[in-house]
């Protein structure tokens, strides 16, 4: 598993994350959500060891993070930043093909070879292969990044360790069909073995592929556990000031947030 304990980061005077626990276990899906300032990337950059911590601590697979070198890290979990600019002019292959570093004394060239192309089907950017990065739009620099963290975790999955996807906001700038074609591939690659954590804004989407839910305000977490247990009335109008509930028996569609006509609570 992936745990953190009493998790605190304070920047000067102010509190980013405050006494937070949090765990994720291969195979599952645990978003985090929020308001803005909440404290979900500050989280999410603490979990990959990218932030340092005021108190607390991180244990990926019964050994706290700081033990283990970068090449190691790089084997047992993969992170998905909100940013993601590349000066030089890269191929969308190069880009992916970058995920390597990490497995080439293991692997042969025909495996990561594999890898690379398995990745870039996985997300449909294997007909942007040759264009160069910087060129791409928005949402496609997304899903190349998205393929490079894919590939990155494949080889440990393959070997049957456990290993952690760690995704920031993966479905910003992308179209509908291409957010939930990435929240499937993050179902996916959970089947596979990974324990995947993702920072979301559509709680729809959360609610539809979560395992469990995480709903920070303030740096703390206000709520925890199934989908059906924090995205409730209550919690969604003190922490998001908005009139809505979470649907789940509409047959055939997926669970979704349902926003009354007059949304904010305090008109």
């Amino acid at each position: 598993m992936l745990i953190g304990n009493q998790l605190s980061v304070k920047i000067k005077h102010k509190t980013l994350l405050d006494n937070i626990d949090f765990y994720v276990k291969p195979h599952e899906i645990v978003v985090i959500i929020g308001p803005n300032g909440a404290g979900k990337s500050s989280l999410m950059k603490a979990l990959s060891g990218d932030l340092p911590l005021s108190g607390g601590t991180i244990n990926i697979n019964q050994r706290e993070l700081n033990e283990y070198s970068l090449l190691e890290l790089a084997k047992l979990r993969a992170v998905l930043t909100q940013s993601y600019e590349l000066d030089f002019p890269f191929t969308v292959n190069e880009v992916v093909d970058m995920a390597h570093f990490s497995h080439q004394e293991q692997c042969t060239q025909a495996t990561l070879k594999q890898c690379s192309n398995d990745a870039m089907k996985a997300v449909g950017i294997t007909h942007l292969a040759q264009q160069c990065f910087t060129q791409l739009s928005g949402g496609e620099k997304q899903r190349t990044q998205l393929a490079r963290v894919l590939c990155q975790l494949q080889p440990s999955l393959t070997q049957q360790k456990n290993a952690y996807l760690l995704i920031d906001e993966p479905t910003a700038s992308l179209d509908l069909y291409h957010q939930y074609e990435v929240m499937n591939q993050a179902v996916t690659t959970a089947k596979q073995g990974a324990g995947v954590v993702a920072v979301l804004h559509d709680l729809s989407l959360a609610a539809s592929f979560a395992d469990r839910i995480y709903m920070l305000d303030k740096g703390k977490v206000v709520a925890h556990g199934s989908p059906e247990e924090v995205l409730t009335q209550r919690h969604l109008s003190n922490v998001y000031n908005i009139n809505a509930k979470l649907q789940t028996d509409i047959e055939d569609v997926l669970p979704h947030i349902m926003v009354a006509e007059k949304t904010l609570t305090n008109i």
